[in-house]
């Protein structure tokens, strides 16, 4: 039986990187070998078609997804039993990729992107679900209560749907109750934010991209607490897996240095 999911116009857009990793589980050498993804996509009620020619979004969502996943093992590697805390988790499966047995975890997204992640994932004594927007505070003293120990922070694809008040407030609600966590995020170009009715992905939904930023370096400014100690493109990927994006975007991406921030995957220490 398939589901028919509700979701508000910024949380639809969950079901872009769901639909990346599992076209990506379907290749020979994949970035991702996500058949949990494949396995969830197979019982939604939706029409993923839309989706068919956004080659380049299908293959930047799982590049980003790998450079993201590399920080986070580094980071459970030095802190084994540290506390992961993945915001706008949508229907990710990185705790059931990278988990080592020890780790605390939680997944907070809004209440009905998590009633859809209700459906396929199920909370563990290690892996918990958190109810509510990431400028509601409430989510604070919960992960808080997990303990001592480092924690560490992944936006992945959530603040280019906020506007720049709001990322400056959740940098701040971070930097002032866990001073010295890494937070690892993407952001995009501005003028991707003014392009974006051409996005190969997002121009089929109702959602808009609302910040972009040239240089994210500029975030240091908004705050002496942050500082950003990676800033990386789709590029830096390892070689065989860029290779995967298609040849006109890598064409793109070396004749216009412009077009190589068109996509950032950032690692900062935010405190």
């Amino acid at each position: 039986m398939k589901h028919k999911i509700s979701l508000g116009k910024v949380q639809e857009t969950l079901l872009i990187p769901l639909w990346s990793r599992a076209m990506e589980a379907k290749k020979k050498f994949p970035i991702i070998n996500d058949l949990k993804a494949v396995e969830i996509l197979e019982k939604i009620d939706y029409d993923f078609s839309k989706f068919k020619r956004a080659k380049g979004t299908q293959v930047g969502a799982c590049l980003r997804g790998l450079l993201i996943d590399k920080w986070v093992k580094d980071f459970i590697k030095k802190h084994p039993k540290g506390t992961i805390v993945e915001i706008g988790a949508g229907l990710d499966t990185r705790f059931e990729r990278i988990d080592n047995g020890q780790i605390k975890w939680f997944d907070l997204d809004l209440p009905d992107s998590m009633e859809v992640r209700k459906k396929f994932f199920q909370e563990t004594d290690r892996c918990k679900f958190i109810s509510g927007s990431v400028l509601d505070p409430a989510w604070i003293d919960i992960v808080k209560a997990a303990g001592n120990e480092p924690v560490f922070f992944i936006t992945e694809g959530v603040l280019i749907y906020l506007k720049e008040e709001e990322i400056k407030k959740f940098l701040q609600m971070i930097a002032d109750n866990f001073p010295g966590s890494p937070l690892a995020f993407d952001a995009i170009a501005p003028f991707m934010v003014m392009l974006q009715c051409f996005h190969d992905s997002v121009r089929h939904m109702a959602a808009r991209f609302t910040w972009g930023i040239s240089n994210v370096r500029k975030i240091e400014k908004w705050d002496s607490r942050f500082k950003i100690n990676e800033a990386l493109t789709l590029r830096d990927a390892p070689k065989q897996y860029y290779r995967h994006m298609p040849a006109i975007l890598r064409l793109g991406f070396t004749l216009i240095p412009m077009l190589r921030h068109v996509c950032n995957v950032n690692l900062a220490t935010i405190g």
